[in-house]
């Protein structure tokens, strides 16, 4: 787990990594930093799944291990639109309205590559919340505005404190 953290090791991080942290990670970092790698990583492990298979593929594992379409998906969906500190958001801001019917309508694709369920019942920020969540982050509930009779939550995305995350 050192290693593969390149820390060291603390009762926090274990608990982390139990919950399926490294997962989330890795999908951050090549969505971020690391998108110009992912194409060659996942050459590399469809090259060594077909070395080991003897020039074969069985198609369940080499879907799962490859990142790039999920990146791709991810991309296309513009999910890094949220990541910007302290603008507001609400459900019924177009570019959340745009944002649901487009998840809405990969919804079979956001389900085989990601497995998150999304449907037409969800709201826009709900939808957000659980793809950010693929990449361990969420939006912050900031409040309610509007009118008693017309009241809508709002939203905000909060740069998470480093040292908070590893204890």
């Amino acid at each position: 787990m050192s290693r593969r953290y390149e820390i060291d090791v603390t009762p926090e991080l274990v608990e982390k990594d139990d919950d399926g942290w490294y997962p989330q990670l890795r999908m951050h970092y090549y969505l971020t930093l690391g998108r110009e790698f992912l194409t060659n990583r996942d050459a590399k492990r469809a090259k060594a799944q077909l070395e080991a298979g003897e020039n074969s593929i069985w198609k369940p594992d080499f879907n799962k291990g490859q990142m790039l379409p999920a990146m791709l998906l991810l991309e296309n969906l513009n999910l890094l639109q949220f990541l910007t500190p302290d603008v507001q958001l609400q459900g019924t801001d177009e570019k959340m309205v745009e944002f649901k019917a487009l998840a809405v309508t990969h919804r079979h694709l956001i389900n085989n590559y990601l497995n998150v369920s999304i449907s037409e019942k969800l709201t826009p920020v709900a939808i957000a919340q659980k793809l950010l969540a693929k990449i361990d982050l969420k939006l912050d509930y900031v409040g309610r505005l509007g009118s008693r009779e017309n009241r809508e939550c709002v939203y905000r995305f909060v740069v998470p404190d480093a040292m908070a995350v590893l204890g």
